[in-house]
């Protein structure tokens, strides 16, 4: 028996209609009971409609970078045609490790693109289970790296690096700035960390004892088989690696400033929330917002609701507010 709340009262009207539009595009889209290739194929098919329209871009091009799983793209977003060197946000898709890449994210990318005038760089990298942890921070660190060492003939600002992403992502933008800074030994140049809903190491916390269910695909099961897809066996020295369990990593020397986001109905809320009470003790400048009546994953929302909208201007505005003072 579990104690979970049910959400439906709970979620904003906007919330609730974009439920109902899920279910309109794919009937149990997120289901994790299915092989690789329909969670894939659903996952892609559902978020075709909410990439669909959005600010457009001065240019769009693709890269390939060689990886330690082997070549992986990047897709760079310019939303203007500067003749300076811009800054450059590099963004990493969601999707629990197993499903995404950069058509999925596409018109979050744009949003963050056309809001900060920075060069967005999203990275494709390769998926669990057919490569594991840390294989894709490590491609996550390299795309970064790249654009560090590369950034004069990319038309971008190398010492002006930032990270985002969304849930996966967001794990793997934090875990991406831990590994620059202890693998590599140099994350000077991360300047900030945008961070959608993700989790950095919890366990077990209120929030996943209230929320997680089929609607939005993270019941207690479904986070125990993303999990195994990308760690693999699930035992205590897995999840105590400093680069999964990061709320126990150092989160004060070399953290650039962060924008923490979370979802008031999401079983991942408290990460964030831990997240931002750890940066605050330790006095790294951040900023957390949760927002209420909404679920996991509703910054792709911006078609529908008021709230992804809102968490998009506020995350590009922290971004602005933190090169002001640079």
């Amino acid at each position: 028996m579990d104690n979970k709340l049910d959400v439906m009262p709970l979620m904003t009207d906007q919330m609730k209609a974009v439920v109902r539009k899920q279910k309109e595009l794919v009937e149990d889209a997120f289901a994790t009971d299915v092989g690789y290739d329909e969670m894939r194929a659903n996952y892609i098919k559902e978020r075709r409609f909410w990439n669909e329209g959005g600010p457009v871009m001065s240019s769009t091009e693709e890269m390939a970078l060689e990886g330690p799983a082997g070549p992986f793209r990047v897709r760079l977003y310019r939303p203007t045609a500067s003749v300076e060197a811009r800054p450059a946000i590099v963004y990493i898709h969601g999707g629990g490790f197993v499903v995404g890449n950069c058509d999925t994210h596409d018109r979050v990318c744009r949003l963050i693109a056309a809001g900060t005038d920075a060069v967005v760089a999203s990275v494709d990298y390769h998926l669990s289970p057919e490569s594991k942890f840390p294989t894709n921070i490590r491609e996550c660190a390299l795309a970064a790296r790249h654009i560090h060492e590369h950034g004069a003939e990319l038309g971008i600002d190398g010492d002006d690096i930032s990270l985002a992403g969304d849930s996966g992502g967001a794990v793997l933008s934090m875990a991406t700035n831990l590994w620059l800074r202890d693998e590599v030994g140099d994350n000077a140049y991360v300047k900030a960390l945008l961070l959608y809903y993700g989790y950095y190491g919890l366990r077990d916390s209120c929030s996943r004892r209230l929320f997680g269910s089929s609607i939005d695909g993270l019941s207690k099961e479904d986070l125990a088989y993303y999990d195994s897809c990308w760690i693999g066996d699930l035992t205590d020295e897995a999840l105590g690696s400093p680069y999964y369990d990061m709320l126990s990593n150092d989160l004060k020397t070399s953290m650039p400033g962060c924008y923490i986001a979370s979802a008031g109905l999401d079983p991942l809320r408290d990460d964030s929330a831990c997240l931002h009470a750890i940066l605050d003790e330790m006095g790294v400048p951040n900023v957390y917002e949760n927002f209420e009546g909404v679920l996991h994953a509703y910054i792709h929302h911006t078609r529908m609701l008021d709230e992804a909208n809102v968490c998009i201007e506020h995350s590009v505005d922290f971004w602005k507010r933190r090169h002001e003072f640079a």
